[in-house]
């Protein structure tokens, strides 16, 4: 088990350093290169389209934490047998850990291209920042330890 959670520790940090690194690729970006925002259905519809990624990621996260970890602390709180859910389990927290990033970035580049401004996809980055930051691995150990 302990293996299981200083891996996923480090995949966790290498995360963060991946979403740091493409928020000070984007910034490079929007000073170099000027995209102007896009203008479909007239452009009026672009900020409502922008605001509901943002509503629709605060509303996914949860979920994706709940399916994809929570459900695994759960059971091992139930004393179910731990050999058993371990694989499942570093399966799910490794695509808990991709998926934060890659979702977010994605729709960050959405925001920017529907806005034209950076500062969109440096909210998407933070959401999934501070996303990583409260998955917590180490509360693993603390669950199977009761």
């Amino acid at each position: 088990m302990q293996e299981l959670i200083s891996y996923l520790i480090k995949r966790r940090l290498i995360m963060m350093g991946i979403v740091i690194l493409l928020a000070f690729v984007a910034i490079i970006l929007s000073t170099t290169i000027h995209f102007a925002p896009s203008h479909y259905f007239g452009g009026k519809y672009n900020n409502t389209f922008i605001y509901a990624l943002i509503v629709y990621k605060l509303i996914e996260l949860p979920i994706l934490y709940y399916l994809l970890l929570h459900r695994h602390l759960v059971a091992l709180r139930k004393n179910m047998n731990v050999s058993e859910r371990l694989p499942k389990l570093r399966k799910h927290a490794k695509l808990l850990l991709f998926l934060i990033p890659q979702g977010n970035t994605i729709f960050g580049i959405i925001a920017y291209k529907l806005s034209g401004d950076v500062l969109y996809f440096l909210i998407f980055s933070c959401i999934a920042l501070v996303t990583l930051f409260i998955i917590k691995p180490n509360k693993l150990n603390v669950t199977i330890g009761k």
